[in-house]
């Protein structure tokens, strides 16, 4: 059965997309199968990936439309095959439209767990990407997750996007939504570790967050060849495999995986 992780951080900005899909093509090339959501009506992974938000169809807005509408729907018809070994379920500019009807929807919080129980078992892992907010949408996505994954720019304004995300994981916990939620590791992006204003934020982040919650390792530093792969439809990875970006990304994708076995044999 799939580990479900959700890439979220209320700012935007800071890298949540380019986390997702570098993840997905890391935990690929080591031989899993993996499954990125696209969950921000923006559709930001979905161009990432390759693909055209106004074109794709289906989309995960026809699978949550369905099951909202007490329809049935057969979730692999929405999953698309990337490149580069990993499968897309992609997003369209309608998906904002489920936002408001989840509104007014029984068991609002749980509709994404529900629809994506039918793929569980096909992948190893499934990384959602959340849109830069705290909507139904992602709430959703923590309720159907078993960590997050929480992307922090390395600016002073960062640290209070983060608090907020920890406050939400710590609600949906305690209303019993996810009981065992936590944090995978909070990924520190965008860095320039050159200047002095960089280290300053690096030190207030683990001073802050080090204690309680795990920090990844690996820095991913600023570079403009992340944009430029962007455009290109590709990973970081796929793009410029030798870039520290890449080597970046490897080590994290690595780290998950070396989690998600140790908390196999932990738990069984």
């Amino acid at each position: 059965m799939a580990r479900t992780i959700a890439i979220a951080m209320q700012k935007g900005g800071v890298g949540k997309t380019t986390t997702t899909i570098n993840l997905a093509a890391g935990l690929a090339a080591m031989d899993y199968r993996v499954l990125a959501v696209d969950l921000d009506p923006q559709g930001n992974l979905t161009q990432h990936a390759g693909f055209d938000p106004e074109g794709v169809s289906p989309t995960i807005y026809n699978v949550l439309k369905a099951e909202l509408d007490g329809l049935s729907w057969d979730i692999h018809g929405a999953v698309h095959g990337s490149e580069e070994g990993f499968d897309l379920l992609p997003s369209q500019p309608e998906l904002s439209i489920i936002e408001i009807t989840l509104m007014n929807a029984l068991s609002r919080e749980r509709v994404l767990t529900t629809v994506l129980e039918e793929i569980k078992a096909d992948y190893d892992f499934i990384l959602i990407d959340c849109s830069p907010s705290l909507n139904l949408l992602v709430i959703n996505a923590l309720t159907a997750a078993d960590s997050v994954i929480i992307p922090i720019q390395t600016e002073y304004l960062a640290a209070r996007g983060a608090s907020m995300v920890l406050s939400t994981i710590e609600t949906i916990r305690q209303k019993r939504l996810n009981p065992t939620l936590h944090v995978e590791g909070i990924l520190l992006t965008m860095a320039d570790t050159r200047t002095i204003l960089t280290k300053d934020v690096l030190a207030a982040i683990e001073h802050q967050f080090g204690s309680g919650q795990h920090i990844f390792e690996a820095i991913v530093k600023r570079s403009v060849r992340f944009g430029e792969s962007a455009v290109a439809g590709k990973s970081i990875l796929a793009y410029d495999p030798k870039n520290p970006g890449a080597e970046a990304y490897r080590q994290i994708a690595s780290e998950v995986a070396r989690n998600t076995r140790e908390e196999v044999v932990a738990y069984g």
